[in-house]
């Protein structure tokens, strides 16, 4: 299976995913690809994700470490085998760090991710909003095979919340599935800080490609509990006096 190398830029993070068998014969040409993102998009970290890579062997594995050492903060996103064989071979120094799950992620490149948040703009603006980041997962209901998203939230107010995607097929997805004129609801959970988790209904109101060719979807609450917004608020709250603390410096 020839390997795929797609790149998108969410934040201040290189995203390079990769896909099918990065070995030989292909494992020197998919090292040079990478090679050539990361020279034209430098960023303050770099994720690679591995979820869908199916093979990989010494010379992918050396390949895909050398990437990941360009960068002077790395992660590498997946649980399977290839992943775990990469991880059997970095070695002591290596400042890589393996990521099981989206919400790793997210949590590990939480201020280069909140730089996505910057410059997203809302026609109506009823609530203050903040640049984050904090996973977040959503399922489209009503369908037989409900659709299941992850994410990351990069801008969060009482009202509502935008998401930007870390793996391109679910960014796909949302683009074919997420119509704000469709008036399904979606689940919504929001992990917070401290393992609080905010759980929720709300509706798309609008699925977005931004000028960088990353896709977003805006999220709004919809009948949010009295004491899920509290939750909000308090996090809303701590960002802000934080913020304020840092200016001050």
């Amino acid at each position: 299976m020839i390997p795929k190398v797609l790149f998108r830029k969410v934040g201040e993070v290189d995203v390079v995913e990769l896909k099918g068998f990065v070995c030989q014969p292909w494992a020197r040409r998919t090292g040079e690809q990478m090679t050539e993102i990361l020279d034209r998009n430098p960023a303050r970290g770099l994720l690679l994700n591995m979820r869908e890579v199916a093979k990989v062997d010494d010379e992918g594995a050396g390949k895909i470490l050398e990437a990941a050492r360009k960068s002077k903060k790395s992660g590498i996103l997946g649980r399977n085998l290839p992943v775990h064989y990469i991880a059997e071979r970095m070695e002591a120094g290596d400042s890589v760090r393996i990521l099981d799950r989206n919400a790793d992620a997210v949590n590990y490149f939480s201020r280069e991710l909140a730089w996505a948040g910057e410059g997203i703009q809302e026609e109506r603006r009823r609530y203050p909003r903040i640049q984050t980041a904090l996973p977040v997962e959503f399922e489209l209901k009503d369908f037989e095979a409900p659709f299941f998203f992850e994410a990351v939230v990069t801008n969060l107010s009482e009202g509502g919340l935008y998401a930007h995607f870390l793996d391109s097929e679910m960014e796909e997805l949302a683009g074919r599935t997420l119509n704000p004129f469709d008036l399904k609801l979606l689940e919504i959970r929001l992990s917070l800080p401290g393992g609080l988790v905010v759980t929720t209904e709300g509706k798309v109101l609008r699925e977005t490609e931004e000028k960088t060719g990353v896709r977003g979807a805006a999220l709004e609450f919809y009948q949010l509990k009295a004491s899920d917004l509290g939750l909000i608020q308090n996090f809303l709250k701590q960002v802000g006096e934080r913020e304020t603390g840092e200016e001050k410096k």
